[in-house]
C-alpha cells in the first residue's frame, strides 16, 4: 500500500500512525455500520457528531476532519478499536484452520465501537433485510431527521437522536421505506427519549444483564441484541448468529443444522470466550463473501 497521491483531499489530510493491523475497507464493509460511502480510496462518514474522511496508507491512515485537533485522533482510535490486540487474536486462532484462513484473507478487519443508539436502530432495521436495503433505510432516516454537516464539500448527516425519531413517529419512518420496522424504531425511540433505557450505561453492565435490557425492547430479539452488544457496547462475548454464521458453524464446525440460536451462541462462547465477537465477524465476512 502506498502513500496517498497529492490532491485536493490528500492536501488537507493529517497522517495518523496505526501500529495494529487495519483493513479499513473490510472493517467498514463487513456489515457492522451502514452509512459510510467510498469515493476512490476514501471513506466518508460521521462518527458521533463529527464528519470524517479516512484513507488507508502505509503505516496508518490519512484523516480529514473538522473535529477539534485535540480530539479527532482519540475519536478515530476509539471508533476503530485500535486498543484491541489483533496480533494476539491471530496467535490464539492459529490452530484453527478455518479461522486462520479467514483471518489471513481479511487481516486487519476490526470490530467497530460505534454509537449505541445508531447501532440499535441499524440492527432493528436489519430484520428480514439485507445490507443494501439497511444502508438505504438508515441514510433516508439520517437525511430526513439528522443534522446536516459538511466536509470537503460533501454533505453528510449526523444520525438523529431518539427524541427526533420519537417525534417522527411510526408513519414518518414508514414513509422512508422502513416497513414494519418503523413501528419498533418509533417505540424504542420513545423509550430511550423518555429515559427508559440508558444505552451507554450498558457498557458497564455484565453481558447477560445488558442483553436482558435490550431484548425487553420492542422488536429486539437475541440476534439484534448480540449485534448491539458486540458492535457498540464492548461485550466481546457477544456472538450474533445470522444465516451466514449459522452456515459457517454447520459446514465448518459440524454443528447440528437445526440447532437453536441460543445453542449455537452458547457453543461459540464456550469455545472462543471473549474472542467470540471477533471470531463471529471473521466467520460472517468470510462465509458471506465465499458464497
Amino acid at each position: 500500500m502506498s502513500r496517498a497521491r497529492a490532491g485536493p483531499v490528500a492536501s488537507k489530510a493529517v497522517f495518523m500512525a496505526v501500529a495494529q493491523p487495519l483493513d479499513l475497507r473490510a472493517t467498514l464493509d463487513s456489515g457492522q455500520v451502514f452509512r459510510w460511502t467510498w469515493e476512490d480510496e476514501w471513506a466518508w462518514g460521521v462518527i458521533g457528531r463529527h464528519p470524517f474522511g479516512l484513507r488507508a496508507v502505509d503505516g496508518g491512515l490519512q484523516v480529514v476532519s473538522e473535529a477539534p485537533a485535540d480530539e479527532w485522533h482519540g475519536i478515530v482510535a476509539d471508533f476503530l478499536r485500535l486498543d484491541d490486540d489483533l496480533d494476539a487474536l491471530y496467535s490464539e486462532a492459529s490452530a484453527d484452520a478455518v479461522l486462520s484462513e479467514a483471518m489471513a484473507r481479511y487481516r486487519g478487519l476490526r470490530l467497530i465501537r460505534q454509537d449505541p443508539w445508531e447501532c440499535l436502530v441499524s440492527f432493528v432495521c436489519s430484520s428480514v433485510s439485507n445490507i443494501p436495503r439497511i444502508s438505504r433505510n438508515l441514510r433516508a432516516v439520517a437525511e430526513a431527521y439528522g443534522e446536516p454537516v459538511t466536509l470537503d464539500g460533501r454533505l453528510l448527516h449526523r444520525f438523529p437522536d431518539a427524541s427526533a425519531l420519537a417525534a417522527a413517529g411510526e408513519q414518518g419512518l414508514r414513509s422512508l421505506g422502513l416497513g414494519f420496522r418503523a413501528r419498533y424504531v418509533a417505540q424504542i425511540a420513545v423509550i430511550v427519549a423518555e429515559g427508559g433505557l440508558d444505552l451507554k450505561a450498558l457498557r458497564q453492565a455484565p453481558y447477560d444483564e445488558a442483553k436482558d435490557s435490550l431484548t425487553a425492547l420492542p422488536g429486539v430479539g437475541e440476534k439484534v441484541a448480540d449485534c448491539v452488544l458486540a458492535f457498540s457496547l464492548d461485550k466481546m462475548e457477544g456472538f450474533p448468529v445470522d444465516r451466514w454464521v449459522r452456515r459457517a458453524l454447520v459446514e465448518w464446525y459440524g454443528r447440528p443444522e437445526k440447532a437453536r440460536y441460543y445453542e449455537l451462541r452458547a457453543w461459540a462462547q464456550d469455545r472462543w470466550g471473549e474472542s467470540a465477537a471477533y471470531v463471529q465477524q471473521y466467520l460472517f465476512h468470510y462465509r458471506r463473501l465465499t458464497g
